[in-house]
């Protein structure tokens, strides 16, 4: 059986980006959690936010020393993604 690839992937400036991030947090965070709620121009809307423990049913990805949980309800919305960040001035 071959090995399927990971829901979501991150470029080298997410990655760092996310590990600054947890640096900076006050609490002891697990990783990154990404969903989607039910709002926005297509009845759908992306979130992030900390992780502190995983949930039941979560996916989770390991990526370039960063931990990233997605919620139950994105999976088939977030398959094949890249996050990346970029700073714009």
């Amino acid at each position: 059986m071959r090995a399927l690839p990971p829901p979501i992937s991150l470029t080298d400036r997410a990655a760092d980006r996310v590990r600054e991030l947890i640096a900076k947090s006050p609490k002891p965070i697990l990783g990154l959690r990404v969903g989607v709620k039910a709002r926005g121009c297509s009845g759908l809307s992306y979130f992030m936010e900390y992780a502190e423990e995983r949930k039941k049913f979560e996916d989770v990805v390991e990526s370039k020393g960063v931990t990233v949980l997605i919620d139950p309800s994105a999976i088939m919305f977030l398959l094949g993604t890249e996050m990346d960040w970029v700073q714009e001035e």
